[in-house]
């Protein structure tokens, strides 16, 4: 997989940004995610935008700065299920495509599905693997994963 912020994709911050306001505005008005992302989020929505962006911009450029995203959405949304995880992968991917050119929103749709994988994993791990590990541990696992760029391609 290429870079995310490689300029063969045209994607910039300005860009990224109006992906990010564009999947706040979505996920807000989503019938499965919005009750509990109000509680999580509340009032801070430009906070979580503000930090998603910084996310997102530090795992497309492999950084290892991205601040614990996995971690931090754990704490604040403890209910979070498979289907929370997949919807938010599917909103985001739709905002991707409704505000970048296909080859863009393609790049982040797959650092999209890298990033759910893991939390995928870190919430329902196969029997005989991560199983034994209380689910923090399967969590800061994901993030070192992420940390490293492992699972970027």
């Amino acid at each position: 997989m290429r870079l995310v912020f490689d300029q063969a994709f045209g994607l910039d911050e300005d860009s990224l940004h109006d992906v990010v306001v564009t999947l706040s505005e979505r996920l807000r008005a989503h019938p499965r995610l919005r009750r509990p992302l109000d509680r999580a989020v509340g009032n801070g929505w430009s906070e979580f935008e503000r930090g998603l962006t910084h996310f997102i911009t530090a795992l497309g450029a492999r950084t290892g700065d991205h601040g614990g995203g996995l971690a931090a959405l754990f704490e604040a949304f403890p209910e979070l299920a498979p289907e929370h995880v997949a919807d938010a992968r599917d909103v985001f991917v739709e905002s991707a495509l409704a505000v970048l050119p296909l080859h863009a929103a393609a790049s982040l749709s797959d650092l999209a599905d890298s990033v759910c994988d893991l939390a995928l994993r870190a919430l329902c791990p196969q029997a005989g693997q991560e199983g034994e590990l209380p689910l923090r541990l399967r969590i800061g696992e994901a993030e070192e994963t992420l940390r490293v760029g492992a699972c970027l391609g």
